[in-house]
């Protein structure tokens, strides 16, 4: 009878070890990827995404219900990679992520050559300072004493601790959320009165500006979809 009952303590003790461990190999998996793997890939499967579970990151509606999303450090340095580049990036997220920390420890507003000019005439046309891009892409500026609002925004942020990234392209590369892939993605020509698109990353910011290639939008409107 004993025998019968150190049995059973045994057989008890050995599921109670085996579920320990299942605990701590799933904590471990969903440290890994920041959210439990069975949540994502049943979320994945209801809208038929086939990307990287590395790659995504759960978001909860207002009423409870969940979805996935590309994580916002990873679509934030695809998009600054394909800035970078000036075309379209690889598929490889190493690459990706290590681009992605050009800008870390820089502050202020840094504009891509192909937009320099266009960034120029922007400012020439909102603002009163005098304004000048150096030969490395950032921005500088010379306040005098008949300084607008848009000036004091602009100062605020150049003296501010935080890195602007600008493009005036209406166009940009992301991580598609279905496929994973990276995709072109023309928000100016699906809609020509879009003004940006934005994306962040701990202390920076990209703005992807409308090329306003058809004069649709005033200029004063793009310049304050930065400044406020």
């Amino acid at each position: 009878m004993k025998l019968i009952v150190k049995y059973k303590e045994y057989v008890v003790l050995v599921l109670l070890a085996i579920i320990l461990v299942g605990i701590v190999i799933s904590k471990i998996i969903t440290d890994k990827t920041g959210k439990s793997p069975e949540i994502i890939d049943e979320l994945k499967s209801s809208v038929g995404a086939t990307g990287d579970d590395s790659i995504y990151d759960i978001e909860t509606e207002y009423d409870g219900r969940q979805f996935i999303t590309v994580k916002p450090d990873i679509q934030f340095s695809t998009v600054l990679t394909g800035i970078l580049e000036n075309e379209q990036p690889e598929d490889d997220l190493k690459v990706i992520t290590e681009k992605g920390s050009t800008f870390i420890d820089k502050t202020g507003i840094w504009i891509e050559p192909n937009s320099r000019e266009k960034f120029q005439t922007l400012l020439e046309q909102t603002t009163k300072n005098s304004y000048i891009i150096n030969e490395e892409g950032y921005l500088e500026y010379e306040k005098n004493s008949n300084s607008n609002e848009i000036d004091e925004k602009l100062e605020t942020i150049l003296t501010g601790d935080k890195m602007y990234i600008i493009t005036m392209t209406g166009t940009c590369y992301i991580l598609d959320e279905i496929s994973g892939e990276v995709v072109e993605y023309p928000f100016e020509k699906m809609d020509p009165y879009q003004v940006y698109e934005y994306y962040e990353s701990g202390n920076q910011k990209i703005y992807v500006l409308t090329s306003n290639e058809n004069g649709l939008i005033s200029q004063e409107e793009i310049i304050k979809s930065i400044v406020e």
